[in-house]
């Protein structure tokens, strides 16, 4: 399901950002401590340290070998993934959003992160239910190609729906084409809770100026496309997603490697 180029890459940055990166409020990479804490992660071997008050004694008679219960602590970043299905996504652009989506919900899972995935156009579907494990993302990504693309593109209903799942810091990944991306900021007034980054994948019509004749008859990259359209709102987004995001926006093109393009998201630490 991952490319091969991307999979390559997430071998090299699962080890190094284990020997870079620590902190939960500094830069994006984040690192689980073992520990008490609200959210039950999983059950696994004993290891010696370990606080004898939270050792399976259910698990340890069934298999005859010690095992301990471990909990996401403080310390463990939440990670909400915003990825945009709408109808201007297509061909290759969705390929390429799909593609990133994947390739961070698996990173943070290695990282010992969790996910919280919000898949939306003018309605997001979304299971309530965070990915915590490999086969949690696989089986969402699987059913997530099953889905059709929507018309148009609700920040809004997407950003409040998942301020209902989760109403504390964390780091928000935005994966869309941001069309009209400037009519959302003007008209909504969006508290920076949670440190976002914007993963803008272009689509190379829209920063073409064709001459009036010949824009006539081009296939702009609207949410729904009218030939009586004299121009998109590119800039207009552009300008609104850098004063959004700032350093956090990346920007992707679709029909080149992606692996190179998306390693300023770990290359720099930035502070929440």
């Amino acid at each position: 399901m991952l490319s091969p180029e991307l999979k390559r890459l997430l071998q090299v940055l699962q080890w190094e950002t284990k020997k870079k990166f620590s902190s939960t409020r500094q830069g994006l990479l984040t690192m689980s401590e073992r520990g008490r804490g609200f959210d039950f992660k999983e059950v696994r071997n004993y290891q010696f340290g370990d606080d004898t008050r939270y050792i399976d004694w259910n698990v340890t008679s069934r298999t005859g070998e010690l095992y301990t219960k471990e909990f996401y602590v403080e310390r463990d970043a939440s990670i909400i993934i915003f990825y945009d299905r709408s109808g201007s996504l297509n061909g290759i652009k969705q390929t390429a959003s799909f593609q990133i989506a994947l390739f961070l919900s698996l990173f943070h899972i290695k990282m010992g992160n969790r996910i919280l995935l919000i898949s939306f156009s003018e309605d997001q579907s979304n299971s309530a239910k965070w990915l915590k494990t490999e086969t949690d993302v696989f089986s969402t990504f699987a059913n997530l190609t099953k889905q059709s693309a929507g018309d148009g593109t609700d920040y809004s209903k997407a950003y409040q729906y998942a301020f209902k799942l989760y109403p504390k810091f964390a780091v928000s990944y935005w994966i869309s084409d941001f069309i009209n991306f400037s009519d959302y900021t003007e008209k909504n007034k969006v508290p920076k809770l949670w440190e976002p980054i914007g993963i803008w994948i272009k689509d190379e019509l829209d920063s073409i100026k064709f001459p009036f004749w010949l824009r006539m008859f081009q296939e702009i990259s609207e949410e729904k496309v009218s030939f009586r359209s004299k121009e998109n709102t590119y800039t207009k987004d552009l300008k609104a997603a850098k004063s959004f995001f700032g350093v956090n926006l990346v920007q992707i093109n679709p029909t080149t490697k992606l692996s190179n393009q998306i390693l300023p998201l770990f290359k720099s630490k930035r502070n929440g």
